[in-house]
Protein backbone atom coordinates (compact mmCIF):
# COMPACT_ATOMS: atom_id res chain seq x y z
CA UNK A 1 0.00 0.00 0.00
CA UNK A 2 1.37 3.25 -1.01
CA UNK A 3 1.74 5.94 1.40
CA UNK A 4 2.06 10.02 0.43
CA UNK A 5 3.27 12.81 2.72
CA UNK A 6 0.21 15.07 2.96
CA UNK A 7 0.56 17.92 5.61
CA UNK A 8 3.35 18.66 7.87
CA UNK A 9 2.25 20.23 11.23
CA UNK A 10 3.97 21.50 14.35
CA UNK A 11 1.21 20.44 16.54
CA UNK A 12 2.44 21.57 20.09
CA UNK A 13 4.91 24.61 19.76
CA UNK A 14 7.64 24.56 21.68
CA UNK A 15 7.80 27.66 24.02
CA UNK A 16 11.40 27.75 25.03
CA UNK A 17 13.76 30.07 24.00
CA UNK A 18 15.70 29.64 21.09
CA UNK A 19 17.96 32.62 22.13
CA UNK A 20 19.41 30.79 25.38
CA UNK A 21 20.02 27.86 23.72
CA UNK A 22 23.40 26.63 22.70
CA UNK A 23 24.38 27.03 19.57
CA UNK A 24 25.37 24.41 16.59
CA UNK A 25 26.16 24.70 13.15
CA UNK A 26 22.36 24.78 11.73
CA UNK A 27 20.92 23.93 15.08
CA UNK A 28 20.45 25.24 18.65
CA UNK A 29 20.75 22.28 21.45
CA UNK A 30 17.66 22.38 23.70
CA UNK A 31 18.01 20.91 26.97
CA UNK A 32 14.92 20.97 28.54
CA UNK A 33 14.32 17.73 25.86
CA UNK A 34 18.28 16.99 25.37
CA UNK A 35 17.04 17.35 21.72
CA UNK A 36 18.80 19.27 18.71
CA UNK A 37 16.51 21.69 17.10
CA UNK A 38 17.61 21.97 13.43
CA UNK A 39 16.83 25.94 12.16
CA UNK A 40 14.87 24.91 9.07
CA UNK A 41 14.64 29.26 8.36
CA UNK A 42 17.46 29.03 5.39
CA UNK A 43 16.12 25.64 3.91
CA UNK A 44 14.09 25.49 0.55
CA UNK A 45 10.95 23.04 0.34
CA UNK A 46 12.66 20.20 -0.87
CA UNK A 47 15.76 20.42 2.17
CA UNK A 48 12.94 20.16 4.87
CA UNK A 49 11.24 17.09 2.55
CA UNK A 50 14.72 15.42 2.81
CA UNK A 51 15.84 16.10 6.23
CA UNK A 52 12.03 14.22 7.16
CA UNK A 53 11.73 11.54 4.92
CA UNK A 54 15.58 10.49 6.13
CA UNK A 55 15.11 11.37 9.91
CA UNK A 56 15.07 7.91 11.74
CA UNK A 57 13.17 9.60 14.74
CA UNK A 58 11.04 12.81 15.25
CA UNK A 59 12.52 16.13 14.11
CA UNK A 60 12.46 19.02 16.44
CA UNK A 61 12.90 21.97 13.73
CA UNK A 62 12.00 25.92 13.99
CA UNK A 63 10.70 27.99 11.06
CA UNK A 64 8.28 30.75 10.14
CA UNK A 65 4.72 30.35 9.73
CA UNK A 66 5.11 31.51 6.11
CA UNK A 67 7.42 28.48 5.12
CA UNK A 68 5.05 25.88 7.02
CA UNK A 69 2.46 27.17 4.76
CA UNK A 70 4.54 26.93 1.37
CA UNK A 71 5.64 23.93 2.21
CA UNK A 72 1.93 22.36 2.52
CA UNK A 73 1.03 24.37 -0.35
CA UNK A 74 3.80 22.36 -2.33
CA UNK A 75 2.92 18.66 -0.79
CA UNK A 76 -0.75 19.20 -1.89
CA UNK A 77 -0.07 20.15 -5.78
CA UNK A 78 3.10 17.70 -5.86
CA UNK A 79 2.15 14.29 -4.84
CA UNK A 80 5.59 12.71 -3.26
CA UNK A 81 5.22 8.78 -1.67
CA UNK A 82 7.85 7.42 0.72
CA UNK A 83 9.11 5.38 -2.52
CA UNK A 84 9.31 8.05 -5.40
CA UNK A 85 9.81 11.34 -2.90
CA UNK A 86 13.07 11.86 -3.98
CA UNK A 87 12.85 12.53 -7.35
CA UNK A 88 9.99 15.36 -7.27
CA UNK A 89 12.47 16.60 -4.90
CA UNK A 90 13.86 19.54 -7.71
CA UNK A 91 10.47 20.01 -8.25
CA UNK A 92 9.89 20.73 -4.57
CA UNK A 93 13.19 23.21 -4.58
CA UNK A 94 11.18 26.57 -5.64
CA UNK A 95 12.67 29.66 -3.80
CA UNK A 96 14.27 29.71 -0.59
CA UNK A 97 12.74 31.95 2.27
CA UNK A 98 15.64 33.70 4.69
CA UNK A 99 13.92 34.50 7.81
CA UNK A 100 17.24 33.84 10.05
CA UNK A 101 18.53 33.70 13.55
CA UNK A 102 19.15 36.04 16.54
CA UNK A 103 21.67 39.04 16.06
CA UNK A 104 22.36 41.52 18.99
CA UNK A 105 22.69 44.40 17.01
CA UNK A 106 25.77 46.65 18.15
CA UNK A 107 26.52 50.23 16.59
CA UNK A 108 29.98 50.15 15.46
CA UNK A 109 32.07 52.92 14.03
CA UNK A 110 33.84 50.75 11.42
CA UNK A 111 32.51 47.67 9.74
CA UNK A 112 34.11 43.90 11.29
CA UNK A 113 35.83 42.26 8.50
CA UNK A 114 36.02 38.83 9.03
CA UNK A 115 38.88 36.66 7.05
CA UNK A 116 39.12 32.89 6.49
CA UNK A 117 40.49 30.08 4.50
CA UNK A 118 38.30 27.38 2.58
CA UNK A 119 39.25 24.91 0.20
CA UNK A 120 37.91 25.32 -3.47
CA UNK A 121 39.32 23.56 -6.21
CA UNK A 122 39.58 24.35 -10.42
CA UNK A 123 40.37 21.50 -13.04
CA UNK A 124 42.04 19.67 -10.09
CA UNK A 125 44.17 22.97 -9.19
CA UNK A 126 43.99 24.99 -6.10
CA UNK A 127 43.19 28.22 -7.19
CA UNK A 128 43.57 31.56 -4.71
CA UNK A 129 40.32 33.81 -4.61
CA UNK A 130 40.75 37.10 -2.88
CA UNK A 131 38.31 39.64 -3.27
CA UNK A 132 36.00 41.73 -1.42
CA UNK A 133 32.38 42.71 -1.15
CA UNK A 134 30.83 45.52 0.43
CA UNK A 135 27.51 46.76 0.53
CA UNK A 136 24.64 49.00 2.39
CA UNK A 137 21.66 47.79 4.56
CA UNK A 138 18.67 50.24 4.69
CA UNK A 139 15.48 50.28 6.45
CA UNK A 140 11.98 50.45 5.31
CA UNK A 141 12.44 53.84 5.59
CA UNK A 142 15.10 53.87 3.56
CA UNK A 143 17.74 55.23 5.59
CA UNK A 144 21.18 53.38 6.64
CA UNK A 145 20.46 50.82 9.11
CA UNK A 146 23.20 50.26 11.81
CA UNK A 147 24.70 47.17 14.09
CA UNK A 148 22.82 45.15 11.85
CA UNK A 149 24.78 41.75 11.18
CA UNK A 150 25.22 40.07 7.96
CA UNK A 151 26.47 36.14 7.37
CA UNK A 152 27.35 34.25 4.10
CA UNK A 153 25.23 31.14 4.49
CA UNK A 154 26.80 28.29 5.42
CA UNK A 155 30.12 29.71 6.05
CA UNK A 156 31.71 31.10 9.12
CA UNK A 157 32.32 35.15 7.09
CA UNK A 158 29.96 38.08 8.72
CA UNK A 159 30.38 41.66 9.11
CA UNK A 160 28.22 44.34 11.17
CA UNK A 161 27.01 47.12 9.43
CA UNK A 162 28.68 51.17 10.66
CA UNK A 163 26.67 54.00 11.53
CA UNK A 164 26.30 54.82 7.69
CA UNK A 165 24.36 51.32 7.25
CA UNK A 166 28.09 49.75 5.23
CA UNK A 167 29.49 46.44 5.19
CA UNK A 168 32.81 45.08 4.57
CA UNK A 169 33.89 41.37 4.19
CA UNK A 170 37.21 40.35 2.87
CA UNK A 171 37.67 36.78 1.40
CA UNK A 172 40.79 34.84 0.21
CA UNK A 173 42.64 31.72 0.23
CA UNK A 174 40.51 29.78 -1.59
CA UNK A 175 36.99 30.87 -0.44
CA UNK A 176 34.42 28.55 -2.13
CA UNK A 177 32.45 30.83 -4.64
CA UNK A 178 29.36 27.87 -3.81
CA UNK A 179 28.64 29.91 -1.04
CA UNK A 180 27.24 32.93 -2.79
CA UNK A 181 24.04 33.66 0.20
CA UNK A 182 24.13 37.09 1.75
CA UNK A 183 21.51 36.90 4.63
CA UNK A 184 20.95 39.20 7.27
CA UNK A 185 20.59 37.24 11.06
CA UNK A 186 18.10 39.55 13.04
CA UNK A 187 14.88 38.37 14.91
CA UNK A 188 13.41 41.36 13.69
CA UNK A 189 13.88 41.68 10.17
CA UNK A 190 14.94 39.53 7.18
CA UNK A 191 16.88 40.36 4.22
CA UNK A 192 18.96 38.59 1.55
CA UNK A 193 21.05 38.74 -1.72
CA UNK A 194 22.81 36.35 -4.15
CA UNK A 195 26.56 37.36 -4.05
CA UNK A 196 27.79 38.65 -7.42
CA UNK A 197 31.80 37.98 -6.50
CA UNK A 198 32.49 39.76 -10.23
CA UNK A 199 32.23 42.90 -8.57
CA UNK A 200 32.94 44.57 -4.88
CA UNK A 201 30.37 46.64 -4.20
CA UNK A 202 27.22 44.62 -4.01
CA UNK A 203 23.13 45.89 -4.78
CA UNK A 204 21.68 47.45 -1.00
CA UNK A 205 19.73 45.18 1.22
CA UNK A 206 16.13 46.53 2.04
CA UNK A 207 15.27 45.24 5.53
CA UNK A 208 11.87 43.60 5.68
CA UNK A 209 10.18 42.98 8.90
CA UNK A 210 10.76 39.36 9.82
CA UNK A 211 7.56 36.85 10.93
CA UNK A 212 7.10 35.08 13.95
CA UNK A 213 9.10 31.34 14.36
CA UNK A 214 7.32 28.54 15.17
CA UNK A 215 9.39 25.75 17.14
CA UNK A 216 8.48 21.97 17.80
CA UNK A 217 8.36 18.32 16.53
CA UNK A 218 7.97 18.79 12.69
CA UNK A 219 5.10 16.21 12.06
CA UNK A 220 4.88 14.90 8.01
CA UNK A 221 1.02 13.52 8.05
CA UNK A 222 1.19 10.11 6.11
CA UNK A 223 -2.22 9.41 4.27
CA UNK A 224 -2.34 5.81 2.98
CA UNK A 225 -4.05 5.03 -0.64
Amino acid sequence: MKTRINKVTIAEPCLENWDEMDKGEGFNFCKACSKNVIDFSGYTNAEIISVLAGASSSVCGRLSQAQLNQLNHHLSVVPTTNRNWMKYLGVLAIGMSIFVMDARAENLKMPIEITRSINHKTDDKKTVVSKKICGYVIGADNKPAAGIRLAILDTKFFALTDKNGRYEITLDNKFDLNNNKLVVESMRYRAFLTIDFSKEKQSSLKLNKAEPMIMGIVIPSIKKK
